[in-house]
């Protein structure tokens, strides 16, 4: 019996997860936009004489989907009008006044940067999965060297040339970000991917042995 349920749930678990993280998202994109299509769906059927007001669930299903779809739309128009110099002006005076304001400018500020580190395609937010001795000598971290130290910092400490994050484990979107010489660091053959899977479960998923 336990071995049965520790299978089911093993199978049953990423699904769940995966239905969990794509209803999030559903909602939090279609969530500015859902209520007014509602309103607006209803007012169209009882002028069109619809009984499909009656149907809560289809009328809630429906908005939804228009508000996807609306928001998908919307964010490929002003991807396409960022690419031109006229809205990347207007966007760089916009950027200007809300960095102004008081704590709001520091959270756009943040939220900004962070986005577009994550999402770049030019550049990969992590390059390469590394042991550190971490937090004593005679023990190793996984960690991801994530670029190069900010000058600033190097003129300090001259001998440190490599920013490195140490996601903690289970939750690796938490952890240490240090500054260190490169010649400390062990490269290993373990994709990114590999090594998160390895710090979600704990240690128990090894990463696949390369011949």
């Amino acid at each position: 019996m336990k071995k049965s349920f520790s299978t089911g749930l093993i199978i049953l678990l990423p699904f769940a997860l995966s239905i969990w993280v794509l209803s999030y998202l559903f909602d939090l994109f279609t969530n500015p936009l859902y209520h007014l299509i509602e309103k607006l769906l209803i007012l169209y059927e009882k002028n069109q004489g619809m009984i499909l007001v009656q149907h809560d669930t289809f009328v809630s299903f429906m908005s939804r989907v228009a508000a996807l779809l609306l928001t998908f739309f919307f964010i490929v128009v002003l991807g396409y009008l960022g690419r031109k110099f006229f809205f990347h002006s207007l966007m760089k005076a916009t950027n200007k006044l809300i960095f102004k304001i008081p704590i709001v400018g520091t959270l756009y500020r943040l939220t900004k940067d962070i986005t577009k580190a994550m999402l770049s395609s030019d550049q990969k937010t992590f390059k390469e999965s590394i042991l550190i001795p971490f937090p004593s000598k005679d023990t190793y971290s996984v960690g991801f060297v994530t670029g190069d130290v900010p000058q600033d910092l190097k003129d300090i400490i001259p001998s440190i040339d490599v920013t490195v994050f140490i996601p903690t484990a289970p939750h690796p979107i938490s952890g240490y970000v240090l500054f260190c010489d490169r010649k400390s660091l062990k490269s290993t053959d373990v994709s990114v991917e590999d090594t998160f899977k390895f710090l979600v479960s704990c240690g128990v998923l090894h990463p696949p042995t390369k011949k």
